[in-house]
């Protein structure tokens, strides 16, 4: 989806690798943090149209940067897909809860991004 922006906040460089690699070759702008409260400023920053956000990070969980925006009336129609290692029912309930659109197991392959990505931006 041309001209759409997605954040990619993940604390493992392989991954935000990985992750900006599929999307710019998908045509989306991708712009990447670290670590959840950089990522935190440059959603607000950058307003991306969807922010692929890992919950286990330094500084700033991802259930915190989730609330943090949707919190934010400004950001709030920021879609949010959530990333994680784990796949227990009760991670999934509590990203949803904490104001995400959608939850992804990790590891993902090429496919299984770029699908959820241009589903959850209405492509």
């Amino acid at each position: 989806m041309p001209g759409k922006k997605v954040l990619v906040v993940d604390d493992d460089e392989e991954i935000v690798s990985f992750a900006e690699m599929v999307l710019r070759d998908a045509g989306y702008e991708v712009y990447t943090a670290y670590n959840g409260q950089a990522g935190l400023e440059l959603a607000r920053s950058a307003r991306p149209d969807l922010v692929l956000l890992d919950l286990a990070m330094p500084i700033m969980h991802g259930y915190e940067v989730c609330q943090a925006i949707r919190a934010d009336a400004s950001m709030n129609n920021i879609k949010i897909v959530v990333t994680s290692g784990k796949s227990y029912p009760v991670d999934i309930k509590n990203a949803k809860e904490a104001g995400a659109d959608h939850y992804m197991v990790k590891p993902y392959g090429v496919q299984q991004l770029a699908d959820m990505v241009s589903r959850v931006l209405g492509a």
